[in-house]
């Protein structure tokens, strides 16, 4: 049974990616989505009864009960009107949700994708805030909505990608169930960011006949940009050029690749378009 995992909250963030899911369900196939909503913190009123010790309202915690309840039937009935024949399964843990997602992926072998609903703003999505954490410590591959998509059918996959790493691109070569549906056309981008640094017509023959090699049946372009900043440089040819998915490869041209110095989360926040989907 081919499983989607949705982290949620209580924001349109999560409501715009489990409506996703459900789409992504019917167009690929799966079977079963799970919603998981974890213990948040900051949800809970305390009463301070001494120092160090510390007591929840009890309260609060009907009423989050109450409002966690009724989200995760709101969202129930989003996927059952998109979605009617997917299996619904609604999971409730009181770990960190890095933790949370992981030993569920353990004890539910058959998750093969995450979505995360994530913001182009502040705001108070829990998930969105954690994106970075999930999407580094995932083993499967990660779907990241921005808040401002709305749903088409994937028919325009971007693929960055390190002209001095095309190894790289075997992940992609996994995923073929993906890129194999009627009508989709990849374009590969290589962004330089040396205006000077040419690449040779051998290097970029190599490329082309390595993709071919693998993809003979697919449709697909290789481009060339300079940009200074390679996150830049990706987004800004996905909104000149019709884009319906940026998938991230391991390398120098992944999303991943710039998660010591956050400009990941740059990258996804400055992302307003497309879904992003990380492959691992």
């Amino acid at each position: 049974m081919k499983t989607i995992l949705v982290p949620v909250d209580f924001t349109s963030t999560t409501e715009n990616a489990v409506k996703l899911a459900a789409e992504w369900a019917k167009q690929y196939e799966y079977d079963h989505i799970i919603l998981l909503k974890t213990a948040e913190e900051y949800e809970f009123d305390y009463l301070h009864i001494a120092e160090g010790h510390s007591f929840v309202n009890e309260e609060s915690v009907n009423n989050l009960i109450q409002r966690t309840e009724l989200l995760l039937n709101h969202l129930n009935e989003i996927i059952i009107k998109n979605s009617p024949d997917t299996k619904v399964s609604k999971v409730i843990n009181d770990w960190a949700i890095t933790r949370s997602i992981n030993d569920l992926l353990k004890e539910q072998p058959s998750v093969e994708l995450i979505i995360l609903g994530s913001d182009d703003q502040p705001s108070d999505s829990f998930v969105s805030d954690n994106i970075i954490s999930i999407a580094r410590t995932s083993p499967v591959k990660t779907l990241i909505v921005p808040n401002g998509y709305t749903y088409s059918a994937v028919k325009n996959i971007l693929i960055p990608c390190d002209i001095n790493g095309i190894t790289k691109l075997e992940r992609l070569f996994h995923h073929k169930s993906l890129i194999q549906k009627k009508d989709v056309q990849l374009t590969f981008l290589n962004i330089n960011t040396k205006e000077e640094n040419n690449i040779s017509e051998q290097t970029k023959n190599e490329l082309k006949e390595y993709i071919h090699q693998h993809l003979t049946e697919i449709p697909s372009n290789i481009y060339y940009s300079y940009d200074k900043n390679i996150i830049n440089g990706i987004l800004s040819f996905a909104i000149s050029n019709k884009t319906d998915l940026i998938i991230a490869l391991p390398g120098k041209h992944s999303f991943l690749y710039y998660m010591a110095n956050r400009s990941i989360s740059e990258g996804i926040y400055q992302n307003v378009n497309q879904p992003v989907l990380i492959l691992k």
